[in-house]
């Protein structure tokens, strides 16, 4: 019980509120101020976000019951700073290069390795992502493909496409590129959900058409709407917030510029 008692007042954010709330208590701040501290409490509580990806998700039209040609995984799972920092640093005891290190993101590959493995799927495609920064660049789609391999696929199974995708636009005009003399009519595509809309939106204004399967589900909402902890301004609260604003405004922004 202590333990979580330190862990609540030692949030930065609400200490952060605390402070306004003597403030408030002291003074009579104008109307602009507490428009402020109200803005900022509702974008600093994780209900804010919770609720977000509840009415931003998309069911998943998936049929199990079908055989899908291929399966298209969006990039994404693998922390590549860790590779890009160990490929300079050389602090570790081992070939970092012979490990997996993976993000919550890798749930949409092991999805789709499983699909694959289970006969469902004929083949998988992943986009040639080559994250480049100033350590230097390191190949993720290579890595997650030795992954697939070591965990049942062969190497005609998983297919890379493309040419260094940086984001999900060059996924999807890449893909299309790719298969432009190939016959692929039951096609499903692997994304996180709160992602799924976007990426929907931008193959399909590629002329892809596909069932969706969506990975790192979030609970339902009625599950946490009653939750005070996701009432209490925190640390969380924001990210899910930042998260729920950078669906939000690139998926209007890819929209209004007419690549939705």
């Amino acid at each position: 019980m202590l333990q979580e008692l330190v862990k609540f007042f030692i949030n930065p954010v609400l200490q952060f509120f605390l402070l306004i709330l003597i403030f408030i208590i002291k003074k009579r701040p104008n109307r602009i101020f507490i428009g402020f501290v109200l803005y900022f409490y509702i974008v600093s509580i994780p209900i804010t976000g919770i609720l977000f990806h509840y009415v931003w998700k998309l069911e998943d039209s998936y049929n199990a019951n079908k055989r899908y040609d291929c399966v298209i995984v969006l990039t994404g799972g693998v922390s590549h700073q860790w590779y890009l920092q160990e490929s300079v640093s050389e602090t570790l005891p081992f070939n970092f290069e012979n490990y997996f290190m993976f993000n919550h993101a890798a749930e949409r590959f092991f999805k789709g390795i499983d699909l694959v493995n289970s006969g469902q799927v004929k083949q998988l495609f992943y986009g040639n992502y080559v994250p480049k920064s100033k350590l230097g660049s390191f190949d993720t789609s290579e890595l997650v493909k030795r992954f697939a391999m070591q965990n049942g696929l062969s190497e005609n199974q998983f297919i890379i496409y493309g040419n260094s995708v940086k984001n999900t636009l060059d996924e999807a005009s890449q893909f299309k590129e790719h298969i432009k003399n190939k016959s692929l009519e039951n096609i499903l595509l692997i994304t996180s959900e709160s992602h799924m809309r976007r990426a929907r939106g931008l193959f399909n204004n590629q002329s892809i058409f596909f069932d969706t399967y969506s990975v790192q589900k979030r609970e339902l909402f009625n599950k946490n709407m009653f939750m005070i902890k996701n009432y209490v301004p925190s640390i969380r609260g924001l990210r899910l917030t930042k998260s729920s604003f950078y669906e939000f405004f690139g998926f209007f922004g890819y929209l209004f510029t007419g690549k939705l």
